[in-house]
């Protein structure tokens, strides 16, 4: 029978577009061939790494031989195997759902795509434990089956790789083309009945990309008459119409995209910045062609300057500062001493060994915060000192006292000595079996202390005026409005022994060693000239901050995220389709609009960022820098004056009050309202219906029982008008 005349219900076709996340992906191609064909996303079981969870036995396990030194416990042993194995298998699976750093281009051997149809929206996890935890449309399929739609007929799915950006899903897909073919032919195995297309979260703004794809793929009248024979209604649920603030701390502080028990920091963090998709979702910019305002700033910035600290390539002579030292420390760094709780530590470097050992350090390069003008920072550091640092804790053991050129009594020492010896010798033989026991220990010692972090200063300067380097610095960028970021400017400096013992006319008088850093003052121009935002306040500071509101740019190029930057411009500004203009904003050219969300759970509205206090940029042994961060939350900021907000660790939440309401957990309200703003405007006058139930949560709502019925009130009514 044809299927068109199986469907006698004339049930109005639904095609389903995912959000963020929210699409089933599988590897097609890997250099690993085992993974071919398996899901990607979300399998940690199938891929091998499902035992590295938090507080698991493995990572138990692991700090336990962290602390030991003995590896003779087999069990033990078993268990560190495993843990490699999977930690190997679980840096394999980023690589593979990273992208690269253009942010659109799949890692070489590698093809991830999206599973097709409804298996590819249903569930991210198949399994009757897991589907649970992982719905998405699965809930809302089930629903619509039992009513009788039937996929393939009058219910279909569009699943997308959702790390893209828009340009790229349709010029490596094919996807939006491939989206109307679709939709063509539910339209005609439905009797020629209009689609309904009802998506969620970030799928909203792909179909919203869609609608105006038609009309620039078919060109305007065409693709408008296209819309109107083949799409009956827009159903957005959960709709960042204008952005989250949320994409943007994904961007700057990581995501770790629900896997939290799996994923570390520093991978959260370079998987956050690997998605082309993510700026979409960035919140727009409020300008006079896109009049978006709110009473808080989507991003909030602390005014500061930096400086690139700069530990060149040198060598320093180390005997004097290891002078009489029975065990030589096996290795030293520099630390800057900026503030009593603000300190530049390089890392440690070994010593060469000999009878004049020296250390060699390599160049390092870092990013230090300061307060935003040169007579804030010279008032708060007027000056910095300098140490050299070695692992281990109070003071070193030493040998005895040496003179200095000759020694006076050298012959009764010599005629002592072999008195000594000959009438001592059982003794001196313990003595020395002691004194390389206690070797030993001191090695114990000193590695035990590096486990835990703690070390001793043998090597300190006197103050450290580096007022004349920055000020000759601060001018130059001050000069030319921070262009060239200022001048370098070189500081010499003396570093003495700390410990000077034994000083005197006939004794070895340790020597001072000079040693040097760059600086370069570098200004934070992008917020100058606007109004300072004075909702915020940091009351554990010793000084008063300012803070401005800020756009994702500010907060880019902040961070220096470049990459980021060139992609905002090359395949958002450029795109024609315009992902974060007309196709975010602008009323979409169809004229039946019906809007569902939930309200009045505490949403994040907003964040407050700071520089953070010291951040290495380049190391010479150290190649993968990726995941330094620039800029982070500003944990201590509070809020002043705002009703209707709460802030925790610099995350700023808008919450239910009187006087507004608040948003779905992860889209806040003024974003999810913004399709009433299109009501009687557009192309086709849109016709907006809004739909908003009370503490369903932005994801939660897909199995929300009210939504449900709102859902097949919404498809009640369409069919009744058929």
């Amino acid at each position: 029978m044809d299927p068109a005349i199986e469907n006698k219900s004339l049930l109005t076709p639904v095609l389903i577009i995912p959000g963020f996340m929210s699409s089933a992906l599988t590897i097609e191609k890997s250099p690993h061939k085992a993974w071919e064909g398996k899901r990607i996303w979300m399998n940690i079981t199938q891929l091998g790494f499902q035992s590295l969870r938090v507080g698991g036995a493995l990572r138990e396990n692991e700090k336990i031989r962290a602390s030991q030194q003995d590896d003779s416990n087999q069990a033990s042993h078993e268990l560190h195997q495993q843990y490699m194995k999977e930690m190997e298998c679980k840096s394999r699976w980023v690589r593979h759902m990273c992208l690269q750093d253009d942010m659109k281009s799949e890692k070489d051997g590698i093809e991830v795509r999206p599973i097709p149809g409804c298996a590819g929206v249903d569930y991210l996890s198949a399994g009757a434990l897991t589907e649970s935890l992982t719905y998405v449309f699965g809930p809302v399929l089930e629903l619509l089956k039992s009513k009788g739609y039937k996929e393939g007929i009058n219910l279909d799915a569009a699943p997308y790789d959702w790390r893209l950006p828009p340009d790229m899903l349709q010029k490596r897909d094919k996807y939006f083309t491939n989206t109307m073919e679709k939709i063509t032919h539910l339209y005609r195995q439905s009797n020629e009945t209009p689609v309904i297309i009802l998506c969620h979260s970030m799928g909203c703004k792909t179909s919203h990309y869609l609608f105006n794809f038609v009309r620039h793929h078919l060109g305007e009248n065409d693709g408008q008459k296209w819309l109107d024979k083949y799409i009956h209604m827009y159903v957005p649920i959960g709709a960042p119409h204008i952005g989250a603030p949320k994409s943007v701390r994904a961007v700057i502080d990581g995501d770790k995209m629900g896997l939290d028990a799996f994923i570390d920091d520093d991978e959260g963090l370079m998987f956050g910045r690997s998605l082309g998709s993510t700026p979409w979702l960035f919140p727009l910019e409020n300008t006079p062609a896109m009049p978006i305002s709110t009473s808080l700033p989507p991003s909030v910035l602390r005014l500061e300057s930096s400086i690139t600290l700069t530990i060149p390539t040198q060598t320093i002579p180390m005997k004097s500062f290891v002078y009489r030292r029975a065990v030589m420390p096996s290795k030293v760094r520099l630390a800057i001493h900026i503030a009593e709780d603000f300190v530049v530590r390089t890392e440690f470097y070994p010593l060469s060994r000999g009878k004049s050992p020296t250390l060699i350090l390599k160049e390092e390069v870092w990013s230090v915060a300061l307060p935003p003008t040169i007579e804030e920072t010279l008032k708060l550091y007027p000056h910095i000192f300098v140490h050299l640092e070695e692992l281990g804790a109070g003071k070193p053991r030493k040998n005895r006292r040496g003179i200095y050129h000759c020694d006076v009594c050298w012959l009764c020492r010599f005629a002592f000595c072999m008195v000594k010896w000959f009438f001592c010798l059982p003794c001196a033989i313990v003595l020395i079996i002691f004194r390389l026991l206690g070797k030993g220990a001191d090695r114990g010692i000193e590695a035990t202390f590096g486990a835990v972090g703690s070390f001793r200063t043998i090597g300190k300067s006197r103050k450290v005026n580096w007022g004349e380097g920055l000020i000759a610095s601060y001018k130059a960028a001050s000069h030319d409005g921070g262009e060239s970021g200022g001048v370098t400017s070189e500081l010499k400096f003396q570093l003495l022994p700390t410990d000077r013992e034994g000083q005197g006319f006939f004794f070895e008088i340790p020597k001072s060693q000079y040693c040097g850093l760059k600086l370069k003052w570098r200004p934070n121009p992008t917020l100058l000239g606007r109004k300072p935002f004075d909702k915020i306040t940091d009351s554990k500071s010793k000084t008063i901050h300012q803070y401005y509101s800020a756009t994702a740019r500010d907060l880019l190029a902040a961070e220096g995220l470049n990459n980021t930057v060139k992609l905002l411009k090359d395949s958002y500004a450029s795109d024609p389709v315009d992902p974060r203009g007309l196709s975010s904003w602008y009323p979409p050219p169809i004229k039946k609009v019906v809007a569902i969300y939930g309200i009045n759970l505490p949403t994040e509205a907003s964040g407050v960022y700071q520089r953070k206090q010291s951040v290495r940029l380049s190391s010479a042994t150290k190649t993968d820098l990726s995941v330094r961060q620039l800029v982070v939350l500003d944990k201590n900021a509070q809020l002043k004056g705002l009703q209707g907000y709460s802030i925790k660790n610099g995350i700023i939440s808008e919450t239910k009050c009187k006087m507004k309401k608040s948003g779905d957990g992860s889209v806040p309200y003024w974003s999810l309202r913004h399709c009433r703003t299109w009501q009687g405007k557009g192309i086709k006058k849109c016709d907006v219906k809004v739909y908003e139930i009370e503490g369903a949560e932005h994801r939660s709502i897909l199995n929300d029982a009210k939504f449900h019925n709102i859902l097949l009130e919404v498809i009640g009514c369409v069919c009744n008008a058929y």
